[in-house]
């Protein structure tokens, strides 16, 4: 059985105007995808926990971010307007649970019917936020929210759950006023005159490596056979004690050494370097975004040669070049896009800047563990590496890395079009990447091999 409890809201700030450049990114999205995009997660309720209970958080979370009461005014050929709204009302689904079902369930199939399924989205009428309150024998069980990409990304998401929980537990006031910059604000700033010299620096760096990058990421795919799209698992608790050795050796976190063996084992596999991937940089270390709800990453090539030197030296080599396209991730995305193409023209081939590389490693620490492995450890956990395939259909793109939170294990995935790149190129990238950091786990003079 199901209800529905209309909540009300009002906050601070309303107003029309252009998307910022996050949110042109997402909206980028949208449109290859031809359906928008998600960001869902369900929780366990606190005891006691009552549908008011529910309710408040609701209307807090609508009343505290413009991002969360904001619509879209989506017309012809015309650029997309983001309008934001001081007051509204929302419905809280509240969904009982029959006796002898199991409420968890219910909660993981709704989660799963909104992010996959569930793709209606009146952009000019619906406000870009779900939430449910799932019960079991008349008592809340969990909550199930989902939240438009366009207005929210990971972190954004992070930080809305911080703000929520540092509310005064007796009055539920906030813990202070807003500070981060909202949508509006932030696209105002990026249409003015400092906008406009942030997305120079950044364009004048696209323009020099589109001039000096090999054009392609890949050769022609030789086995097309099967499934066109499919997603790649890769599960190695062997490697992650490689890296955290290799971090604690090098001095850099692990994010740059899971991309250096990310783009020695493509190097190694495709016989093209450098290798560029685009990496997703969260932009929350730029003043004012770091709390932002807002979603404000975006992705920027990056230029890694790792041929003829040690793999510790290619760590050192991924971890000044991540620098460099950290710092130029924020640009107008229409003006990158002009870029790149005026650059295929000149060059008469298209550049081809497919491969996406993303580590959402959220809730797991970049630092090297107090307790460092040995030789041993290792070689114990090789057996238990994991490569798996699926056939994913309801997938689409080109070929992207994701590295997901795990606690003792690298836990990746690797989404590919077998008309892109193969599905035998692609795991050997996979097995190529796990030698090396096996190989060099211990070991400071390992070569790349490329």
């Amino acid at each position: 059985m199901a209800e529905r409890v209309l909540v009300p809201f009002a906050g601070d700030g309303s107003g029309k105007g252009a998307l910022s450049w996050g949110q042109q990114t997402i909206w980028r999205e949208f449109e290859g995808l031809g359906a928008p995009v998600w960001l869902t997660g369900l929780i366990p309720t606190r005891p006691g926990w009552t549908v008011e209970d529910q309710a408040d958080e609701l209307a807090f979370v609508m009343s505290r971010n413009q991002s969360m009461r904001t619509r879209l005014e989506v017309s012809g050929d015309r650029p997309v307007k983001q309008i934001v709204y001081d007051s509204g009302e929302i419905y809280l689904q509240v969904i009982d649970t029959a006796d002898e079902d199991d409420p968890l369930q219910a909660a993981k199939d709704l989660e799963t019917t909104w992010k996959e399924h569930d793709l209606v989205y009146d952009y000019a009428n619906d406000w870009p936020v779900r939430m449910a309150l799932i019960r079991h024998r008349g008592k809340a069980a969990y909550r199930v929210q989902a939240m438009s990409h366009i207005v929210t990304d990971g972190y954004g998401a992070l930080a809305l759950y911080q703000d929520i929980v540092a509310r005064d537990p007796v009055t539920g006031s906030p813990s202070g006023p807003i500070t981060s910059m909202e949508p509006l604000e932030q696209a105002e700033w990026q249409a003015g005159p400092a906008g406009r010299r942030r997305s120079r620096m950044s364009e004048q760096y696209w323009e020099r490596l589109l001039r000096v990058i090999p054009a392609r990421r890949f050769d022609e795919p030789a086995d097309q056979a099967g499934s066109r799209y499919g997603l790649l698992t890769f599960d190695s608790r062997a490697v992650y004690l490689a890296i955290q050795a290799i971090t604690a050796r090098t001095g850099v976190a692990t994010s740059p050494v899971l991309l250096a063996a990310v783009a020695v084992g493509m190097a190694r596999a495709t016989g093209i370097n450098p290798v560029v991937p685009r990496l997703y940089v969260s932009n929350r270390f730029r003043p004012r975004l770091a709390s932002t709800v807002s979603p404000i990453a975006q992705t920027c090539a990056c230029v890694i040669d790792v041929a003829g030197v040690t793999f510790d030296e290619a760590v050192k080599r991924v971890y000044y070049a991540s620098l460099v396209a950290y710092k130029h991730a924020y640009f107008e995305p229409a003006r990158i896009r002009e870029l790149i193409a005026a650059a295929s023209e000149e060059r008469g081939e298209q550049i081809d800047l497919s491969f996406v590389y993303n580590d959402i490693r959220i809730n797991t620490p970049r630092e090297a563990a107090s307790s460092l492995p040995v030789p041993q450890d290792i070689q114990a956990a090789l057996p238990f590496t994991k490569i798996g395939w699926q056939d994913r259909p309801d997938l689409e793109g080109l070929c992207s890395i994701e590295f997901e939170d795990s606690p003792d294990t690298i836990k990746m995935l690797m989404a590919i079009d077998t008309q892109y790149i193969g599905r035998a190129q692609a795991e050997a990238c996979l097995r190529e990447m796990d030698a090396v950091a096996v190989a060099a786990a211990f070991d400071p003079g390992v070569l790349t091999g490329v």
